[in-house]
């Protein structure tokens, strides 16, 4: 065909970038107005795209080429917006299998979307247009990577940390949570690449576990007693190098030993030649490894990832599946988190709050306690606040306990050694024993969590008002696990009714599923099932007309050389074995005649398109079928957890780290902490503090040094000592401070001997004092 051969090889170089930097671009504008008018040629290529005759070369030139006409300031000889709605609906490009085919839909389809809205359409600074999850609500945003985002190398939108507060006031929470989700989110995706270079061993780091030779074996859904969100199945080519050499009786031990081989919820990539086909975690059922041919079971990561993945073993057969060493269980939960969000409590406070506000008063102070605070001078408050050991405070360890009692928002600065955790624990003890609302305290790491729970208990907190959410816990803090709790929980003979009836809905789907995926695993394409495809397929109609069988007039059979008849697939096998129409060659009718002359390449790649397209229709009534029975089990989930709700909402004092308060955030709204007391908030990211605060929150109280360690990121780029302005890593601790929101700092030192803090003193905190205590001790060997 002349455009497959001629045209697309000059536009395809027309496109090199290179080119339109020449004449400031004018040079290809003079030959796009060319192309356009008159709009012969385009009308023509319009046509072949349409009826599916253009090589995939050929469709990179048109995708490239419609791109243009539509970015161009004048194309009013031709319908290009009209013709690019057409392609955009159609998903002619946005289903296109190549990847840069693509890339330039989602382009088209963005600036779409941008004229229909009236906004100016401009890649850098707006999101959408760079690939199929690049979207502009944020909600919709699909937390793990689609491939297409994988491998693209434009940049991601995000917006630099400025921005929020040069929005007006009523835009300001919108943009701030859109923005720390995208953030964190890409912070979290650079690792994933990284993670995944090293895998595949593009680039150098410790390997993972790769299993190769993955074919799949079925569905797994856990046990009657015991069910779990539907999984697939994997049988290994051979046995895994590390149990295949040991004795069937010593496999169990080694799996034991070794909670780190094949770990459960390890996330990883199934992959077929390099390429990423979806994401998966570990189901780790160490029976099934044990096998001599061992099965694995991933649980697919994502809406979408089953529906991929039962595609790619159709298509390819067998997989691999890559280990990778992204910590997602620790963003996952913040940013699905950040999605609920619609609001933000103390919005003012946190985004909006000036030097000439005067401080919000805390709903939730009591007076009388806080007047005799101030009365005492911090001394002698053992009486007074009920504690099991004296308290003697110093002025500014009292400000701040005043102030954190006091203000709707306060922020407590504690240096080295000046007991900003004591304080903290203090502050629990009078807002658990002076008011009747509930505090929330979160802690970064479970260490710090123990660390300050066990500081709780000390100072008089009764572990009965208390709960430790989270699977860990110390010695001392175990009775607070909520798993270890007594619960005056009774379940109604209503939820034990709904529990069965949900029980045998997981029954019944659990089939269903199970038939659906034999089915599916059965399925053998065949030129019929095509041809049945094509007749009732709009964009593809003309191909069914081409590849049947002509009517004959009459009694009359069309026969071939030996005098048989041409058997129904007669015209179909000819045309996909790349030849001519054979024994019908005469009477093909002239609106065929362009089908018949389409390539060996091109005809291959619509077989491959008609193929995939009747393996979705199946695998979409799988993963209908994996939807109803996950859907059934995490309502019966729902309800078996009722208990564990009912001790969260009879308790006063909530203990839990930021990615645990992101997980039970429902838990946490049902408790409706009014009070949130954060511990070390100065190497607290953002985005985990505001996860943590519930619609109810209207106390918050954060307590840290945001002149020690900033919060950990893993990606340069996003922090502030890159400049950039992206600020990830600066806390909301430090964040506030710096835009000079009232403080309070702890001032004098109980740790260190003086030898020691001068050193502190002289690099970073010059008002830090000596308490008398840190006096005339033995002088320290080598200073």
């Amino acid at each position: 065909m002349l455009f497959n051969r001629n045209t697309a090889p000059l536009l395809k170089y027309l496109s090199d970038p290179a080119l339109k930097q020449l004449c400031n671009g004018q040079l290809l504008q003079q030959l796009l107005d060319v192309i356009a008018d008159p709009p012969t040629l385009w009308n023509a290529l319009l046509q072949l795209h349409k009826d599916r005759l253009l090589t995939q070369d050929s469709e990179y030139s048109f995708a490239w080429l419609l791109l243009e006409l539509l970015s161009s300031p004048d194309n009013g000889t031709i319908h290009i917006q009209e013709a690019a709605t057409r392609v955009t609906d159609n998903r002619s490009l946005l289903d296109s299998p190549s990847h840069d085919v693509r890339t330039f839909g989602y382009r088209i389809e963005q600036i779409l979307l941008t004229r229909s809205s009236g906004a100016l359409a401009n890649a850098e600074c707006a999101p959408g247009g760079r690939h199929d999850n690049d979207l502009a609500d944020f909600r919709k945003v699909a937390i793990l990577p689609t491939l297409d985002e994988f491998i693209s190398s434009d940049r991601p939108f995000y917006r630099r940390a400025d921005a929020i507060g040069e929005a007006s006031p009523e835009q300001r929470v919108g943009l701030h949570l859109d923005n720390q989700f995208r953030l964190l989110r890409e912070d979290m995706l650079g690792e994933l690449r990284n993670d995944f270079q090293i895998a595949m061993g593009l680039r150098k780091g410790e390997r993972s576990v790769v299993l190769r030779g993955l074919s799949l074996e079925g569905i797994e859904c856990g046990t009657t007693q015991k069910r779990k969100p539907c999984a697939l199945a994997f049988r290994c080519e051979t046995g895994l190098r590390q149990l295949s050499n040991l004795d069937p009786s010593k496999r169990k031990d080694f799996l034991d030993a070794n909670r780190y081989f094949l770990k459960h919820q390890a996330f990883g990539c199934l992959v077929n030649e390099s390429q990423i086909v979806a994401f998966a975690t570990v189901d780790r059922n160490e029976n099934l490894l044990m096998r001599d041919i061992p099965i694995v079971v991933l649980q697919p990561a994502g809406d979408d990832a089953i529906k991929q993945i039962l595609l790619a073993v159709k298509q390819f057969g067998r997989l691999e599946f890559v280990s990778v060493d992204t910590a997602i269980f620790a963003y996952e939960p913040v940013l699905k988190c950040l999605q609920l969000k619609t609001g933000l409590s103390l919005a003012d406070e946190l985004l909006s709050w000036n030097s000439a506000q005067d401080t919000r008063k805390s709903p939730f102070h009591s007076h009388s306690i806080v007047q005799r605070i101030k009365e005492s001078g911090g001394l002698d408050l053992q009486r007074l606040l009920r504690t099991t050991k004296p308290i003697h405070l110093d002025g500014s360890q009292t400000e701040s306990l005043v102030a954190g009692l006091t203000q709707a928002l306060s922020l407590i600065q504690g240096p080295p050694g000046t007991g900003k955790s004591f304080i903290g624990a203090l502050l629990a003890k009078i807002l658990h024993d002076h008011t009747d609302k509930t505090v929330l305290v979160i802690c970064y790491t479970n260490h710090a969590l123990d660390q300050f729970l066990g500081e709780l208990l000390d100072i008089g907190i009764p572990a009965e008002s208390m709960v430790r959410l989270g699977a860990k816990s110390t010695d001392k803090t175990k009775c607070l696990n909520i798993y270890e709790q007594s619960s005056s929980y009774k379940r109604s003979k209503a939820s034990y009714d709904l529990m069965d009836k949900l029980k045998d809905n997981a029954d019944r789907r659990e089939d269903d599923l199970q038939n659906a995926l034999d089915l599916y695993r059965n399925l053998r394409t065949s030129w019929n099932a095509i041809l049945e495809y094509l007749e009732f397929s709009e964009a593809d109609g003309h191909f069914y007309a081409a590849l049947s069988i002509p009517a004959q007039e009459g009694d009359m059979t069309r026969v071939g050389k030996k005098g048989k008849a041409a058997r129904p697939d007669y015209l179909f096998d000819r045309w996909s074995a790349g030849r001519d129409a054979g024994i019908f060659q005469g009477v093909i009718p002239q609106e065929h005649a362009r089908i018949w002359e389409m390539d060996a390449r091109s005809r291959r790649a619509c077989i491959e398109e008609w193929t995939l397209a009747l393996l979705q229709e199946e695998v979409a009534k799988v993963h209908s079928r994996a939807q109803l029975f996950n859907s059934t089990q995490n309502c019966w989930n729902e309800v078996r957890n009722e208990r564990a709700a009912h001790t969260i909402r009879a308790k006063r004092t909530i203990g839990c780290t930021t990615t645990a308060a992101a997980k039970y955030t429902r838990d946490l709204q049902s408790a409706s902490p009014g009070i949130v007391l954060v511990e070390e908030a100065g190497e607290i990211l953002e985005s985990h503090i505001l996860t943590a605060m519930t619609p109810e929150t209207e106390h918050l109280i954060l307590i840290g040094d945001h002149r020690q360690l900033r919060p950990k990121v893993n990606n340069y780029a996003l922090t502030v000592e890159k400049g950039d302005g992206y600020d990830l890593n600066r806390s909301l601790f430090e964040r506030l401070v710096l835009a000079g929101y009232q403080h309070t700092t702890l001032r004098k030192q109980h740790r260190m001997s003086p030898e020691i803090s001068s050193l502190v003193r002289h690099l970073t905190y010059p008002d830090l004092l000596d308490a008398p205590s840190t006096l005339n001790r033995d002088p320290i060997r080598g200073l």
